[in-house]
């Protein structure tokens, strides 16, 4: 039989809801997070966000697994998962009270692994509601929709800290009522129809062949994620070098960054929708594997500015492309509808551990390298995360 198709009205509530997501978190880790810790210790400053960022990574590991398996609980009783979520986002408030409310080291690091339970407790649910509601025959559609979050997160950086938010009360204030805007309607109006594929409850264990697949979907998601932080995290620095114009390279940089954007939100989306007119996600992913690959060897030898640019818009735009089709590849992966939060959980892994990957890196890069080295090397790594995609057998 096949599926419902989602309620009238439900991809855009849930599209604005997973959007009010990383408006909930990317504002406090890009921004808010590191004036705070300058107010707390600006003279340690530096080891106490690495501190931060590690318990944060730690926490959100343990508890989005933990609240995917909630989440399973509670849906198998009610259909429903919206409880949890609704839930995360009080407790958001709360935690973000807490971290304002900081005053030394430790009471930061506290508030911090608290507000990740709160954030998880929102994050689990919200992505396995996809893999509930949207059929297979729409789920590059969605997932290419779902790729304009990272840009409003974005964009909400710069909303919470204009000059109408005077002090730091202000922003978090600020920062939960947008996402709260974001999030509350879906909460309030969406309607759920479990009309995901496998929609039947009770299904025999996965076979051998089907958790293989799984542990390549997860090695691929690992592989290309490394390279997607380690553009992030070293593009400026590359680019600065590069820059041969007047004044720094600041301005240029985020001029590129900005139409780099717009490409990949467009091509994302597009990727999506013929995705799923075609019927397989694997030839897009190889494709969008060459150009992450092109795009970093171009950044590597590219001798000029321009040159790095376009390379990097050639890498992001595959990144994006490879990362939503792989989320609605492996949603198709998944054993059983009983535990989808908690496995997708296992499958968000692959967003906290490779953020130790970029010390490694530079560590690893003779010194008087240059970054071209650190380039090449993700590309070798991103070639790993396709070919590893590529080897899945039991696509559906």
């Amino acid at each position: 039989m096949t599926p419902a198709a989602p309620a009238r009205g439900f991809v855009p509530l849930y599209t604005l809801a997973y959007c009010g997501l990383f408006v909930a978190f990317m504002p406090f880790v890009s921004i808010l997070l590191q004036v705070k810790v300058e107010a707390i210790d600006p003279g340690n400053r530096v080891a106490l966000l690495g501190q931060a960022v590690l318990v944060g990574a730690a926490v959100a590991s343990i508890a989005n697994i933990a609240a995917g398996w909630l989440s399973d609980l509670h849906w198998r009783r009610s259909r429903s998962r919206r409880l949890p979520i609704a839930v995360g986002l009080g407790l958001i408030a709360v935690a973000f009270g807490a971290i304002h409310l900081a005053r030394t080291p430790a009471a930061l690091l506290g508030a911090i692994a608290f507000w990740q339970v709160a954030l998880n407790l929102m994050f689990a649910p919200m992505v396995a509601v996809m893999a509930d509601e949207v059929p297979d025959r729409a789920k590059g559609r969605v997932s290419g929709l779902l790729g304009i979050s990272h840009p409003i997160g974005v964009l909400s950086a710069a909303a919470v800290t204009a000059p109408l938010f005077v002090g730091e009360a202000a922003r978090f204030a600020a920062n939960v009522a947008l996402a709260a805007m974001m999030i509350v309607p879906f909460l309030l109006f969406a309607r759920e129809r479990s009309g995901g594929d496998q929609s039947a409850t009770g299904q025999e264990p996965a076979t051998a062949p089907v958790r293989a697949d799984l542990i390549r979907a997860w090695v691929a998601r690992l592989a290309m994620q490394v390279a997607g932080n380690g553009l992030t995290a070293y593009a400026f620095f590359h680019f600065a070098d590069r820059w041969r114009g007047e004044g720094d390279a600041a301005g240029p940089v985020a001029q590129a960054m900005a139409v780099v954007t717009g490409v990949v939100v467009i091509a994302t989306i597009l990727a999506g929708r013929w995705s799923d007119r075609v019927g397989g996600r694997k030839p897009f992913l190889g494709g969008a594997t060459l150009l992450v690959v092109a795009g970093l060897i171009g950044m590597a030898v590219a001798p000029g500015f321009v040159g790095a640019a376009i390379g990097y818009g050639v890498a992001q735009t595959g990144l994006s492309v490879f990362l939503a089709l792989h989320s609605a590849l492996a949603m198709q992966l998944l054993p059983s509808p009983d535990t989808r939060g908690r496995d997708l959980a296992v499958l968000n892994l692959t967003n906290t551990l490779p953020a130790c990957v970029p010390p490694l890196l530079a560590a690893l890069v003779p010194a008087g390298a240059g970054l071209g080295a650190v380039f090449l090397a993700l590309a070798l790594v991103a070639a790993l995360g396709g070919g590893t995609a590529l080897a899945i057998r039991s696509e559906r």
